[in-house]
């Protein structure tokens, strides 16, 4: 489905590297930016997403190469899981500036330029851990929570815009983090494949349908 700009978040991850290559396949215009890109091209900007100065020119940078951008995919994130005893104030602090900060900048800088053009798509990626209570998930789920409850005042907020949000809650996929963990299988699993899939899908609906919430989990539900 052509004619929709894309900017994918944090996607030189595992699960951004698969968006970006699912959008891209299926047509879109997708602009992929990361904290980790050292040399930026066409297809590709740096972001520190905890900075209001950085996301405004990420986006201004994406709109210069491919135009008005009409769906933002938020994949960034960062993670320590530990009892809450042993997390040292700095991961606390870093958990929720990438993870809740970082959505909030990039949300409102869509937001910003979506609203006179007649809407737009924020995609943001939430865990079981914004919904359940797991131990050794204190500041993830602190941060994941507060997604939720900023995804669910973007969609009232924008409602009368065209403005849509989405919280893709995601149970275990397999990344790069399970790779030192031979406990764990990838069968029981999700692939980035069947979550690149789940955001295309969300990504090429007309604005007169909203996905508020998708929770997307493996067979075996929490592991």
């Amino acid at each position: 489905m052509s004619g929709r700009n894309v900017i994918v978040v944090g996607g030189t991850g595992d699960i951004g590297r698969a968006v970006t290559h699912k959008l891209r396949a299926e047509g879109l215009k997708v602009l992929c930016a990361a904290n980790d890109v050292a040399t930026e091209t066409e297809d590709a900007v740096h972001v520190d997403v905890t900075r209001e100065d950085s996301v405004v020119s990420m986006f201004d940078k994406a709109e210069a190469g491919l135009g008005p951008i009409s769906v933002l995919v938020n994949c960034s994130g960062f993670g320590v899981f530990a009892p809450l005893h042993e997390l040292t104030l700095e991961d606390w602090r870093k958990s929720l500036e990438v993870n809740l900060t970082g959505t909030f900048l990039c949300a409102r800088e869509a937001f910003r330029r979506m609203k006179p053009r007649g809407g737009g798509r924020l995609i943001h990626l939430g865990s079981v851990s914004d919904h359940l209570t797991l131990p050794m998930n204190g500041a993830y789920a602190a941060s994941k929570h507060g997604v939720r409850g900023l995804t669910g005042v973007l969609n009232e907020e924008g409602k009368a815009l065209g403005i849509r949000a989405t919280l893709l809650s995601l149970g275990a996929v397999y990344t790069s983090f399970w790779r030192s963990r031979p406990e764990f299988s990838p069968s029981d699993m999700l692939s980035v494949d069947d979550v690149a899939q789940c955001i295309w899908e969300i990504s090429t609906k007309p604005l007169n349908v909203r996905v508020d919430e998708v929770r997307l989990v493996p067979p075996r539900g929490v592991l």
